[in-house]
């Protein structure tokens, strides 16, 4: 899987459970903000997808955590795509601890794009152009 698009973060203490470690469903936040943070980047923002009465939703996700982040630990949150489909966007992400370089977890999601009656929509030819040439297949470095 090639490296697409990446977002630095550092871990804030209110996202720490009471083990001192970063609560479960705060790395879903990680992962969500970097998948939309990229996909402004390439012109595919939520702000323009809605106006046009339509939404790109999350219908699937798998985690598997690897290693825990700690308070005012830095991090890295890494955004590939691994397929493009009728209505669906496959992603792959990874997170890694910055300091150590540790892989902390690796997450595939599924997007669905949806039409104004929330029914799963073909992905539109401007669209699917602006995600191609991100596919992992045509990236060269490693995520």
């Amino acid at each position: 899987m090639g490296a697409l698009f990446s977002v630095d973060f550092e871990v804030r203490d209110y996202e720490l459970d009471q083990f001192g470690v970063v609560n479960n469903a705060v790395y879903q936040n990680y992962l969500e903000h970097a998948r939309h943070q990229f996909l402004h980047q390439i012109g595919i923002g939520a702000a323009g997808v809605a106006s046009s009465g339509k939404s790109l939703a999350l219908s699937e996700i798998t985690v598997k955590y690897l290693s825990a982040l700690r308070s005012r630990e830095t991090f890295r949150v890494e955004v590939a795509i691994e397929k493009i489909g009728g209505a669906r966007v496959v992603f792959l992400q990874k997170i890694h601890a910055l300091g150590e370089n540790r892989l902390v977890l690796t997450a595939r999601a599924v997007a669905v794009f949806l039409n104004e009656n929330g029914r799963p929509t073909r992905v539109t030819p401007e669209h699917r152009d602006a995600l191609t040439s991100y596919l992992s297949g045509n990236l060269a470095k490693p995520l």
